[in-house]
């Protein structure tokens, strides 16, 4: 009987602070209530005495009251007030604060899509595009779906200058724009502001690859530096070299290609119909009509299947992990083992760049596919060349323009003729047919974030 009484005693016991417990939360709850409702009262009336202020227009007192109200409480309606502040700096054009308050949003990850939208054009309008450029891409990494913010940044990253030379005649440009040009009798080289780069001499001058060139000087084939200076002279006799890949060259004797370091060395006694290099190291060589696919060390990877192989505007056909060639059933992609990526093919394609490739449908007209052989850009183009700085060089009209990976003309199609960008340049030529440069203006600001 008396363990009884001590159970029920523990069980009262325990009751009883159970009961204090919610009782003393109870009290806590109220207070903070009370508080919470004190705070909520003082903010509320700081905002009317500012709208009071608003009426007569002062808006700088009115806007220190929703400073206030901000910084001294913190209730529910602090997101509304600042918004309303924002209204107050732009009724009062107060603008310094207005765009303040914008980047504190912004860093804060509170602001609308509106909001990068107009602190972006804030700088935009200024002239500052550099300071633009930050917030239209965090804007569309917030709002991926925003339209507005996408077709700002879009005409941001795609503004153009443009720059006309003296010449006609142009080579491949390298991807550091070594251009190879000719001045009606001489080649030479130029670089992008048009200033020689390399004096007019040459008979032939074949494009850079890193810091080597191949030229033909008093008829006999020389690899130069860019300096100008030798560091190899053709002992072969070579009829013709047709391009320079890295540290190997492709050359015509006695009517047979063949592949030769670019100190004029022949790798292998094997004869060709044709070769492209890559900067892999792989090549494709031709025999029979077919081509097959080596290895850097010339070993085949496959047999003799291919009908043909789109080399891009550098002349290689490897971009990384893929190149562009065909077979019976038309055009496809393929991995260095040689295996297709998909199964899809197309009437035609171009070379790989470095982003969608330019295919053609049955009917002649170009449209762009990804790696996986889908097409994302309709074929509804008179030509194209593949995607590179994320832009691809489209005919329409008779006219060469670039489109980006929404398929908006972002520079418009003004020219006779274009090369796909490298880097933040390209080369165009005009209805007289002389030689000129396109640059992204915001390239580096872009390629920064």
């Amino acid at each position: 009987m008396k363990k009884q009484n001590n159970i029920v005693g523990k069980a009262k016991g325990s009751l009883t602070v159970v009961l204090i417990f919610f009782l003393a939360a109870g009290w806590l709850c109220a207070l903070f209530s009370m508080a919470v409702d004190q705070e909520l009262r003082a903010q509320t009336e700081l905002i009317r005495s500012a709208e009071q202020l608003l009426e007569d227009k002062l808006y700088v007192r009115a806007a220190d009251a929703y400073l206030t109200a901000l910084n001294d409480y913190q209730t529910k309606n602090n997101e509304q007030i600042e918004l309303g502040l924002a209204d107050i700096y732009r009724e009062g054009e107060m603008w310094d604060e207005y765009y303040e308050l914008l980047r504190e949003r912004i860093s804060q990850g509170k602001a609308s899509a509106e909001e990068y939208l107009l602190l972006a054009q804030f700088y935009l309008d200024s002239g500052d595009s550099y300071n633009a450029v930050p917030y239209l891409e965090q804007g569309r990494a917030a709002f991926p779906d925003n339209e507005e913010l996408i077709a700002l940044d879009e005409e941001v990253r795609y503004e153009v200058s443009a720059a006309l030379s003296t010449y006609q005649i142009a080579g491949i440009p390298s991807s550091d724009y070594y251009i190879p040009v000719s001045d009606g009798e001489k080649w030479g080289y130029i670089l992008e502001n048009g200033r020689t780069a390399l004096d007019f001499k040459y008979e032939e001058a074949l494009r850079f690859s890193g810091n080597y060139a191949v030229v033909k000087l008093d008829g006999v084939y020389t690899l130069i530096d860019k300096n100008g200076y030798w560091n190899a002279v053709d002992k072969n006799g070579l009829d013709q070299v047709t391009s320079i890949c890295g540290t190997r060259i492709a050359a015509v004797k006695d009517d047979a290609y063949g592949i030769y370091t670019n100190t004029f060395v022949k790798l292998s006694q094997e004869d060709y119909e044709n070769v492209l290099l890559s900067s892999n190291g792989m090549s494709f060589v031709q025999k029979g009509g077919k081509w097959a696919l080596l290895d850097e060390n010339l070993e085949q990877v496959t047999d003799y299947v291919f009908t043909d192989v789109a080399a891009n505007s550098q002349g290689e056909v490897f971009y990384r992990d893929y190149a562009v060639v065909a077979d019976e059933q038309g055009y496809y992609l393929i991995y260095p083992n040689g295996e297709a990526c998909f199964d899809t093919r197309f009437a035609d394609a171009k070379g790989i760049e470095s982003g969608l490739v330019a295919v053609a449908d049955s009917e002649g007209r170009w449209g762009y596919c990804n790696e996986k052989g889908e097409v994302v850009i309709d074929c509804q183009y008179e030509d194209a060349k593949s995607f590179s700085s994320k832009l691809g060089a489209v005919k329409y009209a008779g006219k060469w323009g670039y489109v980006n990976q929404y398929n908006t003309m972002v520079i418009e199609n003004v020219y006779e003729d274009v090369t796909p960008f490298y880097g933040e340049l390209a080369c165009f030529w005009d209805e007289q047919g002389y030689l000129g440069f396109l640059e992204l203006q915001y390239y580096d600001v872009y390629m920064n974030q």
